[in-house]
């Protein structure tokens, strides 16, 4: 932004917004957060519980950060976050906790905001932070490797935290081995019994589909100290309003079309929509917001998908394409990507892919479920307490819903598409044709640069 714009922007009294602020996908929305009611009705009465922990889950872009980030803020708690990887283990959590404390402890006592730690416990939590950093090692003249000291506990974790009312949020905690969720399960309990003393003494664990019953399993006590709060995917309402308001935060007016495309194609995610809203913007030009109202066109949306496209081909497309080598595979993808999220029993799966007097036989429709769900697919997954099964992620259904977009496209018009020749489409009215002139610029777009790589 130049001087003048800068100054024009200020004499109109006009907020100059910037664009990562308003689409935000790989962080917590705030300032284009959409409110859900009945989400977070039930986290602000699971709080007001003392003792009473959180497992919040859902599908990876379904909102579940933005909900519990958004709700302790409106409410005035003090959180921190720390972040679950595969690898992540029991001891870098307390590690990472334990560090985030100092910006609390340390950085608002001088802004005269102390919290009342008595001498001895304040003394403690410097005699920790010192020891960490003394029982550092050095690995291979390269990696440093911090050592947890055997002052800090998760009981003496769980007493800084309460006497100082933060709330710790435990994100992504399904990735982490069934080992160390054990011991999240025990540092669960002890911040329960830690809330007689301190009631803000809270662990939100934030993690995927079906992870929250895992958690639980892992220790029957948990169960009535715990509550499981699912988000679901958001409505085409609620995804309506992030386009709209994040457009009108930047002064942009989006066509009809536009909006109505980016409903569809997010799949109920707030995370894709918020990617496809930026991807749109940036190839526009628009980084902040205009001083003067700027219109999108329908043709804008081929930015969207071309993201996506780019971001997905090599993992997806790869899985995809050998998913898909025999017509059941095919067929059955297919199934899923038409059924949106919803879970299907055998017989419904078998039902569907079998209609249009197809003849698929029973052992060879289990055989293909289990190979898409084995790991070395990951697109399927069976869920043994309502014995049915569904796509392991949204994203997966967002790729699908375009291939096959792609596949009817290439087809009607008489090209060369990606799947075996033998595959019949199975509705030449599908709904997905709204964006075949995009994909298949795309589909050329691509073979001309593998054949140039080749």
């Amino acid at each position: 932004m130049n001087a003048l714009t800068r100054l024009t922007f200020r004499l109109f009294k006009i907020p100059a917004i910037k664009l990562e602020t308003v689409f935000t996908p790989t962080k917590a929305a705030i300032l284009n957060y959409i409110s859900r009611q009945k989400i977070d009705d039930m986290l602000k009465d699971e709080m007001s519980i003392p003792g009473k922990q959180i497992l919040v889950y859902g599908h990876s872009g379904s909102g579940k950060t933005s909900s519990v980030r958004n709700l302790l803020k409106k409410g005035g708690y003090a959180f921190v976050i720390t972040q679950c990887e595969s690898s992540t283990t029991f001891e870098q959590l307390l590690l990472n906790a334990f560090d985030s404390l100092d910006a609390f402890i340390v950085s608002e006592k001088k802004q005269a905001k102390k919290y009342s730690f008595s001498k001895k416990l304040e003394s403690e939590y410097h005699f920790i932070k010192m020891s960490i950093g003394q029982t550092s090692t050095q690995e291979n003249s390269v990696t440093m490797t911090r050592l947890l000291p055997p002052q800090l506990t998760p009981q003496k974790l769980a007493q800084f935290m309460g006497k100082a009312g933060i709330v710790w949020i435990i994100e992504d905690f399904h990735k982490v081995s069934e080992e160390e969720k054990k011991r999240i399960a025990d540092v669960i309990k002890i911040f329960v019994d830690n809330s007689n003393e301190y009631p803000i003494s809270k662990i939100i664990c934030i993690g995927a589909c079906e992870s929250a019953h895992e958690l639980v399993s892992l220790d029957p006590n948990l169960k009535n100290r715990v509550s499981e709060v699912s988000v679901p995917l958001l409505n085409e309402a609620e995804i309506k309003s992030i386009v709209t308001n994040g457009f009108k935060l930047l002064n942009v007016v989006p066509c009809d079309s536009i909006i109505d495309k980016l409903v569809y194609y997010s799949d109920r995610l707030g995370a894709s929509v918020h990617q496809m809203c930026m991807d749109i913007c940036k190839k526009e030009g628009i980084e902040r917001t205009k001083f003067k109202k700027m219109h999108i066109e329908d043709k804008s949306f081929q930015y969207a998908i071309e993201g996506f496209i780019n971001r997905s081909s090599d993992t997806f497309k790869s899985i995809y394409e050998a998913a898909v080598k025999n017509e059941l595979g095919w067929y059955i993808l297919r199934t899923f990507s038409r059924n949106t999220m919803e879970k299907l029993s055998f017989s419904e799966v078998q039902r569907i892919v079998n209609s249009k007097n197809r003849n698929f036989d029973k052992d060879s429709i289990n055989e293909k479920l289990q190979e898409l769900s084995s790991p070395a697919f990951g697109i399927i997954y069976y869920n043994k307490n309502s014995g049915k099964y569904a796509l392991t992620s949204p994203f997966w259904h967002r790729f699908l819903r375009m291939q096959f977009s792609i596949e009817l496209a290439a087809q009607n018009k008489k090209k060369n598409n990606n799947r075996n020749k033998n595959l019949k489409l199975i509705d030449q009215n599908d709904r997905d044709s709204i964006v075949d002139n995009t994909m298949l610029e795309l589909i050329e777009r691509l073979k001309k640069i593998e054949s140039l790589i080749s």
